[in-house]
């Protein structure tokens, strides 16, 4: 099992590190990003998110930053934090607009995995019992 483990990270970190670096590399080099055809409600979205400046680099990075953790076992916990919220994005986007529930379940499903298979690591966030540092 912690064979597995180590593949589905590696892989899944080399991906998300993948998509991060290739779409700096696209914006140095002047390049537009390639996306494939899209319904016309997807289409809009990814077109006012990219129109807007903002959210494609944030995306980038979050993929760029997540992918890099999850090569390293120490940062593997927090590269799944990192790319939790970003996931979560792509399979609402490709269960609700696209139509393509497998790739959507797909990056939810091997993020679950991870993060069960690393589920010692976020164990203190959920059993927290010092004083309330407000008070």
């Amino acid at each position: 099992m912690r064979k597995f483990g180590l593949v589905i990270r590696w892989l899944f970190g080399l991906f998300y590190l993948y998509v991060g670096v290739s779409w700096f590399v696209h914006k140095l080099i002047g390049k537009p990003w390639v996306t494939p055809p899209e319904p016309p409600l997807a289409k809009a979205i990814t077109s006012a998110f990219s129109a807007s400046g903002v959210v494609d680099p944030f995306i980038a990075a979050a993929c760029l930053v997540g992918g890099a953790l999850l090569l390293v076992q120490r940062t593997a916990p927090l590269g799944i934090a990192v790319l939790a919220p970003l996931v979560t994005g792509i399979f609402l986007f490709h269960v609700f607009l696209t139509g393509s529930v497998v790739w959507g379940s797909l990056h939810l499903g091997v993020l679950a995995v991870l993060a069960w298979l690393h589920r010692s690591a976020f164990r203190p966030l959920w059993s927290y019992s010092g004083e309330d540092p407000v008070r």
